[in-house]
């Protein structure tokens, strides 16, 4: 595998020269080089129909949530195709920016989506978790759902659920400002676990241990922590476990790449994954359901770094926008 830092891609000019002298490219030939997703387009992509396909079936093709993920799934294609045709570090980085905001409202928008897919509002994927929770721990864990509500320890694991947001964000930050290569791959990654992710919301809809047990009470910044978390959330997202996922990948990610901050960060996220539990937000099962993501995100990255080692982009990296006159990708 090659490693391709901020210098390593500065400039490329055997291909950039190869590619100017042969622009006339056959539009079949451009079109197979346009779409050519990476792994977690895929695996949006497949989220994005099935979800769609289900709103139809159920509530009509014109239904808000039926057009809504159509929508997505044309702006994911349509980003990997911009992308593709000129594979610049720019757009490079603007194709894993961008799934960013794509991922979020998708999630956001299972809020009325999972409804619709099911014509209730009612799930029975909670019993069918909590059953599952005692056949794996006997009932040996449920002293984390039914320990009292002591306000300085709510706050203390407030503070760590919500440490998940920071990590998600410095994370591939650190790798966007240092190395692109690594920042494509920490992307590809993290998003295929969060499509992995979203395919278990909409085929096991859980609401999470708190519709039934209630919510934990603490101080002013438990209540408020809680309240940002219940109002940000699509009301389906218990299994998997993302919060446990994510930082399971980005610790194994940080382990392989950035030593030093997978210890500085390995306490905090010891008490996130305690977190989840505790303030009633997975059962124990969704934990293990995050973790069979993560490895399977983790064994995605390995196969993309050793399959799609000839594909380098074009011209000059920089940080921020910039014209640039760089031809389009060949095949």
């Amino acid at each position: 595998w090659m490693w391709l830092g901020t210098g390593d891609v500065s400039t490329n000019k055997e291909r950039y020269i190869q590619a100017r002298g042969n622009e006339s490219v056959a539009w079949p030939v451009r079109l197979s080089t346009m779409v050519k997703p990476w792994p977690h387009e895929f695996i949006f992509g497949v989220f994005f129909l099935i979800a769609w396909m289900r709103l139809v079936w159920v509530s009509g093709f014109f239904h808000p949530s039926s057009l809504t993920f159509l929508a997505y799934f044309l702006a994911g294609l349509g980003l990997m195709c911009w992308a593709q045709h000129r594979p610049t570090p720019l757009r490079w980085r603007v194709r894993i920016l961008f799934f960013a905001g794509i991922s979020t409202g998708s999630y956001l928008s299972l809020r009325e989506a999972i409804p619709a897919m099911y014509s209730s509002t009612t799930f029975e994927a909670d019993a069918l978790l909590r059953s599952l929770d005692h056949a794996l721990t006997g009932g040996h864990l449920d002293f984390l759902f039914v320990a009292g509500d002591y306000p300085l320890l709510v706050d203390f694991f407030t503070g760590c659920y919500l440490f998940f947001f920071y990590y998600l964000i410095a994370g591939p930050a650190y790798y966007y400002f240092t190395d692109l290569n690594l920042f494509r791959k920490i992307g590809v990654g993290m998003f295929s676990v969060y499509g992995l992710g979203y395919l278990g919301y909409i085929l096991v809809p859980a609401i999470g241990p708190y519709e039934l047990m209630g919510v934990r009470e603490g101080s002013l910044f438990g209540e408020a922590g809680n309240l940002f978390v219940i109002n940000h959330t699509n009301g389906f997202d218990a299994f998997p476990s993302i919060h446990f996922g994510a930082t399971f990948f980005l610790l194994a990610f940080d382990w392989e790449h950035y030593r030093r901050r997978f210890w500085l960060l390995l306490l905090p996220t010891l008490g996130l994954w305690v977190a989840t539990v505790f303030l009633r937000y997975h059962y124990f099962v969704d934990l293990l359901g995050g973790l069979v993501v993560a490895l399977v995100g983790l064994w995605i990255v390995r196969e993309f770094g050793s399959s799609r080692t000839d594909e380098v982009p074009l011209g000059e990296d920089e940080l921020i926008p910039k014209d640039q006159d760089v031809p389009a990708a060949q095949s």
